[in-house]
């Protein structure tokens, strides 16, 4: 009869050993889904905050690209009326060594 409780305790034993070790084999796979999935929120967040940081420097890079242009136009203006103006300077001091002579 010893034997035969002996056995019955060692069955019982290792059944419970069995439960406890499949029991924290799904614990751990859970938390370690949980921290992968962690990770990525994380990984992902970090790469969507560095693409609106480039979308936002490209937009600055566009405003600035614009007023260049804009400048440009502006400078080209300028540039025409300076050459309208000398063309008449010189017409006029044409007209002044012609009536000197």
């Amino acid at each position: 009869m010893t034997i035969e409780i002996s056995l019955l305790l060692s069955g019982v034993s290792v059944a419970f050993a069995i439960f406890f070790g499949i029991c924290s084999k799904q614990r751990n796979e859970k938390k370690d889904t949980q921290e992968d999935a962690e990770q990525r929120a994380t990984t992902d967040t970090m790469v969507m905050v560095k693409l609106e940081n480039i979308a936002d420097d490209l937009k600055d890079i566009k405003r600035e690209s614009r007023e260049n242009r804009e400048e440009m136009k502006t400078l080209r203006e300028r540039v025409v009326i300076v050459e309208q103006s000398l063309k008449s300077y010189h017409k006029r001091l044409d007209g002044e060594q012609h009536s000197d002579r």
